[in-house]
């Protein structure tokens, strides 16, 4: 399994404002997308950070999906006013749930 982690700063209202987005707006196109397997979203309110975290069956997919999903953060984070600092990719060689 493969994760593309998208690291934002936000502030309170953005972190809400994202929510929704990531919600009603991603989360449809991910899960049409070949080899999408899940989506985390964490949150420090405190430090003002967010990671989104997309998990893809294997690299092939990860890649497929990486044009995309680097234009959909770069979107989400201008329509919610946030700042992205990152957008990693690593491979998880640890899973459970």
């Amino acid at each position: 399994m493969f994760a593309r982690v998208h690291v934002l700063a936000t502030t309170p209202h953005q972190h809400d404002r994202g929510l929704e987005l990531v919600r009603d707006q991603l989360l449809p196109w991910l899960r049409d997308s070949t080899g999408y397997r899940g989506l985390i979203r964490l949150a420090d309110r405190a430090a003002g950070k967010t990671l989104v975290i997309t998990l893809w069956a294997d690299e092939e997919s990860l890649q497929a999906s990486a044009e995309a999903g680097d234009r959909l953060s770069e979107l989400t984070a201008a329509n919610v006013g946030a700042t992205r600092l990152a957008l990693e990719q690593y491979e998880a060689t640890l899973f459970d749930v």
